[in-house]
């Protein structure tokens, strides 16, 4: 480093460390992360401690049912668990399933879709669809303003922390007199420009990875292998994001105009790249693919037979249920024992076959709602940033919508368990407990490619804004 950049770096500094509104910008932001941290962290844990609970209350209803086998029957209660553990016409729709989806050590740091979407789901050998879309109740203020973690603080305000921060590097020395002076030294304009930025990227990135290792730490072992990449593809993404404002910033300098044109058009891209665009794009992605829950709404009421007392219509559903599953229709007893809770799985399983295409039909508009809006985020570097993020803790929509496709396979095995005793007459013995249903979710291998093709993406807006800016401020301005 020659003396001059040292003599520019050591004026920079004095210059930060005397104005104390800068300081009190780099406290407020700092302690506005530890909040962000702090939340997200509350909001997860609390999501932690009811999967704990779930998967505990399950834990103890089958130690129940397995222990109902070798206790001697007492009183009542006993006899019906005893039969509920026993008898598949009893089991196949009070026997229930926890499926997970458990969060990364990360998800604090960017919350997603996790309060939108349920992460647990608890199934028997009912209606799927039915289980599916029977929402719990959430706070739609909370739902629409989202959340104050981490990942909201860098992507949303430290941009304006860019912008408080640099926006008037060149034009306070024009309006104070002093660029005439600036301009008869050996160094260039452009390369004291460089430096005084370098100074407050090195700053402002430096707070901004500092708050990110507390919170990568505070989150979990950020050197397990789970956690590692992660962990890095989150420092370097946060590092690229803040070059690309200080980028943006260095180009609107270079048209070498005031501190109101600066600030005005500073602010003015902050709001077109996490505003206007984000919403631009959801009006039309909202017209393209219109979503309409009524049809789900509807897959939620209950619904029965017409007359319960009726052994043909109950025969009539069962039969049509078999024309689906003629694996369960050899039984000499099928239409003989247990015909009301063979009707009402039948019932269940053809209300599921009979809606699967209103479903999918809405699936598919959700699944293509994300493709397209995917294809676009290339237009604001901010959006990009934010699904990168998400996709980093496995918060993000595509985590979610295969979680739901896990779930499908998961009722499948679920029913096939039941199912098969129930239609063969057969009881459940204490050993079919050692075969019981397991949920289980593949992990999604296209994940990495993803963000670091994103991380690419934000690079390149980098590189493109910063270049255009170094190329255009010395134009006009001798050395």
């Amino acid at each position: 480093m020659n003396r001059q950049i040292q003599t520019l770096i050591r004026y920079e500094w004095k210059t930060f460390v005397r104005n104390k509104f800068q300081l009190l910008l780099l406290v407020i932001t700092f302690l506005f992360g530890l909040y962000a941290i702090y939340y997200g962290q509350s909001e997860i844990n609390a999501q932690r401690e009811t999967i704990n609970a779930v998967t505990a209350l399950e834990t103890k209803e089958f130690s129940q049912y397995k222990g109902s086998f070798t206790t001697e029957m007492e009183n009542q209660t006993q006899e019906q668990t005893q039969d509920i553990a026993s008898r598949p016409e009893y089991a196949w729709y009070r026997h229930g399933y926890h499926a997970i989806l458990p969060p990364h050590d990360y998800a604090p740091l960017a919350i997603g879709q996790r309060d939108l979407f349920r992460y647990y789901y608890r199934l028997t050998g009912t209606s799927l669809h039915y289980q599916l879309f029977e929402n719990e109740l959430a706070n739609p203020v909370n739902l629409l303003t989202g959340n104050f973690d981490l990942s909201f603080l860098l992507v949303y305000l430290f941009p304006l922390l860019i912008i408080a921060f640099c926006y008037g590097l060149f034009s306070s020395e024009k309006e104070s007199g002093t660029l005439a002076l600036l301009q008869i030294q050996a160094v260039s304009i452009r390369k004291i420009m460089l430096v005084r930025m370098a100074f407050y990227f090195v700053l402002i990135t430096g707070l901004a990875i500092f708050i990110s290792l507390i919170g990568l730490c505070s989150s979990g072992n950020p050197f397990t292998e789970e956690n590692m990449l992660p962990a890095i593809a989150w420092v370097i993404g946060t590092t690229l994001y803040c070059a690309f404002w200080f980028g943006l910033l260095f180009l609107i300098i270079s048209f070498k105009k005031g501190s109101a044109f600066n600030a005005i058009s500073a602010a003015g891209c902050w709001l077109l790249l996490l505003i206007v665009v984000p919403a631009v794009l959801n009006v039309i992605v909202t017209v393209k693919y219109p979503l309409s829950s009524a049809t789900l709404a509807g897959l939620t009421r209950r619904t029965g037979l017409e007359n319960e007392d009726d052994e043909e219509e109950s025969k009539e559903v069962i039969m049509e249920f078999l024309a689906h599953k003629p694996e369960l229709a050899g039984s000499d007893s099928l239409m003989k024992n247990n015909m009301l809770p063979k009707a009402y799985a039948a019932f269940t399983t053809l209300k599921d076959i009979n809606s699967q295409q209103e479903v999918d039909h809405y699936n598919d508009k959700v699944a293509k709602r994300n493709q397209w809006t995917s294809q676009f985020l290339w237009l604001s570097p901010a959006v990009n940033m934010q699904e990168i993020l998400a996709e980093i803790t496995q918060t993000d929509l595509n985590t979610f919508l295969d979680f739901q496709n896990a779930l499908a396979d998961f009722h499948g095995k679920i029913t096939d368990f039941y199912f098969t005793r129930l239609f063969w007459d057969r009881p459940i013995l204490l050993e079919d407990y050692e075969q019981l249903p397991v949920f289980e979710m593949s992990e999604d291998l296209n994940r990495g490619n993803i963000i670091w093709f994103g991380l690419g993406k934000i690079l390149i807006a980098a590189g493109l804004v910063f270049l255009v800016g170094f190329f255009r401020i010395n134009g006009g301005i001798k050395k």
